[in-house]
């Protein structure tokens, strides 16, 4: 009488995919098949395996999933395997999986560990080996651990193949020169040119320039590389970690884990950019996301984002309009929100706002009127602002502070004779505490005259040297072409919107700003055709 064979798998695995490892897969393969097919009452299903993935879960080991997928399909009578650790490192695993195959009359054989699930005890023992298997786990990720962490004490960097403008060659991090210079001007648009990360982006894709994986850049890919202190020459490592060794998700590295903690080498390896440039990105980061926190979003896709504020309500003023529009407007971020009406919020808060939006075109007329008014008048506010420099070192009478850093000591010295005169008997104790008051008081009177001296001389130097700067700007505005919006970007310092039809622009390093009044004429189809400044005059 024919009797049918019994189906029969096997599954291996190795938790790396170092050389010796993989060959140990394939030696265990290989027994396997022979094993099997030794056995003429058994027929080979297949020899299903992972390679290079942990034990610790089931969810990424694709040859085990496909294996149990297998046995649903009622082609598998039993399961061969090594020894417990090799089937899974979790407990819970275990006995789930080999439960559930038990309910399919399908039994697992731990031959190394002689337990096969169909005994009477098999279960016991099993459930005592897998618990060992797991606390062996356990033991292996600490030693990791442990071994990783003087290895990244030692500058081996970890976890980092390839970064934008670095590879990684024997635990070393070298810079990629054409990488390089993209980096450096990543750091130089966001901070000396203002962009953001989405222009940024945007500008780098239309050039051409691809990612790492030769993708499009986003502003993600930005962000990244702003925030990676490798560009300054610095590691930090161990940025994500699990909480255990049968977690599947990391975690982001506070650095409140002492069994994980954040490893920072400063000065590490040759940086892209300098630490000046470095400290400064980071500080305009936080400052950015302040302003976003706080409803003021940066954003330099226009020459004038960020630079206007409503002179009624405070808010900043935000570009509005449709983008198929070639002119944008600009309007009161509080009217965007709330509306035209004023009233109070339930939180107590003033909102609504109903200033009136300004075309972009009348932003450049007004700016372009400034630069003329000071090219006009140029020489007059040069000439003013030297009086002006004339008349604080005129006011600034030094003073020889010497004579009075004399006194002190000659106070000093009679504090002293005092006390020789108690000590002789010549003062009692009450006459001493006299004197020495009369002594401490005059000597803090004439260090706070030398203290307010110092200080108004500090105060005199830097109002000459903020005067000597502005003379400068005003040469450098009328030596300037006075029709160019990215000149009038880095040269404003704000505008503020107080009314209708009014401006008031202030210029960086001047210390007056410039009232410009304006009318402008509009046809029904065709919106503004004309804008005529009416008057530009300074402003304090």
């Amino acid at each position: 009488m024919y009797k049918e064979k019994k189906r029969v798998a096997a599954y291996c695995r190795v938790s790396t995919d170092f050389t010796d490892q993989i060959h140990s897969l394939s030696a265990q393969r290989a027994y396997f098949t022979e094993y099997i097919s030794g056995n003429d009452e058994w027929e080979m299903v297949e020899v299903y395996y992972d390679e290079g993935i942990t034990g610790t879960s089931t969810k990424k080991r694709d040859g085990f999933n496909r294996m149990i997928a297998d046995c649903e399909k009622g082609k598998i009578n039993t399961i061969l395997t090594k020894e417990v650790s090799r089937f899974a490192r979790n407990t819970v695993d275990t006995l789930n999986f080999t439960r559930r195959l038990k309910d399919m009359n399908i039994n697992v054989i731990f031959m190394n560990d002689g337990i096969d699930t169909n005994d009477k005890d098999g279960e016991l023992r099993l459930t005592i080996m897998a618990s060992i298997a797991q606390e062996e786990s356990r033991k292996i990720s600490e030693r990791v651990k442990w071994s990783m962490k003087r290895n990244m004490e030692n500058g081996m960097v970890f976890g980092c193949g390839r970064i934008y403008g670095y590879k990684v060659i024997d635990g070393k991090l070298e810079v990629v020169p054409d990488e390089a210079e993209i980096v450096k001007e990543i750091f130089h648009s966001y901070l000396y040119d203002g962009k953001g990360s989405t222009r940024i982006a945007h500008d780098l894709s239309e050039r051409g320039i691809p990612t790492l994986k030769n993708r499009v850049w986003s502003a993600q890919h930005v962000l990244k590389i702003l925030a990676n202190e490798k560009y300054v020459g610095d590691l930090t490592q161990w940025k994500v970690y699990k909480p255990n060794v049968l977690s599947e998700k990391y975690k982001v590295n506070l650095g409140d884990n002492p069994d994980a903690p954040l490893i920072t080498i400063t000065d590490h390896h040759d940086g892209i950019i300098s630490r000046e440039l470095w400290d400064a990105v980071q500080e305009e980061r936080y400052n950015r996301s302040r302003r976003t926190r706080e409803g003021l979003r940066h954003s330099k896709v226009h020459w004038f984002s960020g630079l206007c504020k409503c002179g009624k309500c405070g808010y900043s003023f935000i570009t509005t309009g449709s983008s198929t529009n070639p002119w944008r407007q600009i309007t009161c971020r509080n009217r965007q929100l709330y509306g035209t009406e004023n009233r109070t919020a339930m939180n107590g808060e003033l909102i609504g706002c109903d200033n009136h939006t300004v075309d972009e075109r009348i932003l450049a007329a007004a700016m372009k009127a400034v630069m003329e008014n000071i090219q006009s008048i140029s020489e007059r506010l040069k000439a003013e602002l030297l009086s002006d420099i004339r008349l604080i070192q005129k006011s600034n009478v030094s003073e020889d502070i010497s004579v009075k850093q004399d006194e002190i000591a000659k106070l000093k010295q009679k504090k002293l004779k005092a006390v020789d005169l108690m000590l002789e008997g010549l003062l009692d104790n009450d006459g001493l505490k006299e004197q020495t008051n009369f002594y401490d008081s005059e000597i803090a009177r004439l260090s706070e005259e030398i203290s307010n001296h110092k200080s108004a001389e500090t105060v005199y130097n830097e109002q000459i040297e903020a005067i000597k700067e502005a003379v400068k700007q005003i040469q450098f505005i009328s030596d300037s072409e006075t029709d160019n919006t990215e000149l009038y970007r880095s040269m404003i310092e704000k505008i503020i919107v107080p009314e209708y039809r009014r401006l008031d622009i202030f210029l960086k390093g001047l210390p007056f700003g410039f009232k410009v009044e304006y009318t402008t004429k509009k046809a029904p189809c065709k919106g503004i055709y004309a804008i005529i400044i009416d008057s530009c005059e300074l402003a304090s």
